[in-house]
């Protein structure tokens, strides 16, 4: 594990099968994972008008272990690996990866941007985001490259605990995340098992796909760039709808639904919408929209725009505001990645005060 520069979160590559890959993780981060453990039920109260203890969501999270050992047997290897070598439990991983599930929570947001390779300047699509969330979260990330003996190699921004997160796989593959307004299945899997089952796989048919292996539990949005092209996924439990780009291979996702056949959602569920969701999708679009008289879109035009400070402080770059609900949240992340490229580049904070770093999956 390496973290000499400050400006970088820790890294790890934690290769074999999937007990060596987990053990890894829990070895190399217990101290995090430990700690986040402890707190994540605290962070989730801050955000929701419901707060939950322990006692409340023990029930749930042995259901869960149960469930998601049923779909996703090797993961659920790794993860009791995790748990094992970080001395905690894996009823607490488990409500870790299922946080997003735990009850009514305010609505989180992220604006996402995806290139593909004809429209990009280095000839290598690209998908980049803020990740407008806590800021707690950011001591305890990092960026882990996974290198199984079967199947991609992947690299992700993440928690450790978490058995997936944002990230980009060696077929080229990359995913960001949106909170999407929608229905929820509380007798689902919960949704970062689904990203990391996109992570596994080859081509968009088999992301897909792997979507369907399992009951989801709830609404979200996935912003991909594939060899294929850009897609969004639009998820919730009931269906999944792929969002393919226009001719131009731009488009941009934040958090409401833009598909045709789930677009009654922005009405149904309009409460669980982020804020501004509309007008940073909007302003994101003019500001590539700008970009057309130049065919080829640069790394620096896309971190640009992610920088955009249009409708301050909760604008596309989001800072801290009196808002009394969500005003404490921020750009916590600025994250873009090229596949085929194996680039990854973070802002730890936000874009706009902080440089890029780059990590290289490779």
């Amino acid at each position: 594990m390496s973290s000499q520069n400050p400006h970088r979160f820790p890294e790890l590559r934690a290769t074999g099968t999937p007990t060596e890959i987990g053990h890894s993780i829990g070895e190399n981060f217990r101290t995090e994972i430990s700690e986040l453990t402890e707190v994540v039920i605290e962070r989730f109260n801050k955000g929701s008008e419901h707060p939950v203890n322990w006692d409340h969501v023990a029930p749930a999270s042995k259901a869960m272990v149960s469930r998601v050992t049923k779909y996703f047997p090797d993961y659920m290897e790794e993860l009791e690996a995790t748990a094992g070598a970080s001395g905690t439990t894996i009823e607490k991983l488990m409500v870790l990866n299922a946080r997003n599930m735990l009850g009514s929570v305010h609505p989180e947001g992220c604006t996402s941007i995806m290139v593909g390779s004809s429209a990009s300047q280095t000839g290598k699509g690209l998908v980049g985001q803020n990740w407008d969330n806590d800021p707690e979260m950011r001591p305890f990330s990092a960026v882990i490259t996974r290198e199984p003996t079967n199947g991609s190699k992947s690299m992700s921004w993440t928690q450790p605990g978490l058995i997936s997160y944002i990230g980009m796989n060696d077929k080229g593959l990359g995913i960001c995340l949106n909170a999407l307004n929608g229905p929820n299945n509380t007798e689902g899997v919960p949704w970062y098992f689904f990203v990391r089952s996109i992570l596994d796989s080859d081509s968009i048919e088999k992301a897909i796909s792997s979507l369907d292996s399992a009951p989801r539990s709830i609404s979200a949005s996935a912003a991909m760039i594939s060899r294929e092209g850009p897609v969004n996924l639009e998820i919730t439990p009931d269906v999944v709808h792929p969002i393919w780009s226009s001719h131009d291979e731009r488009q941009i996702h934040t958090n409401h639904c833009v598909h045709p056949g789930l677009i009654t959602n922005n009405e149904e569920y309009s409460e669980n919408i982020y804020g501004q969701s509309f007008d940073r999708k909007s302003r994101a679009e003019a500001l590539i929209e700008d970009l057309s008289p130049n065919p080829e879109i640069s790394v620096k035009e896309v971190t640009n725009a992610l920088s955009d400070h249009a409708g301050y402080p909760t604008s596309i770059c989001r800072h801290p505001n009196d808002h009394s609900i969500t005003g404490w949240q921020r750009s916590v992340i600025s994250i873009l990645m090229e596949p085929d490229a194996g680039k990854m580049l973070i802002a730890p904070g936000n874009p706009c005060e902080n440089e890029y770093e780059t990590y290289l999956l490779n």
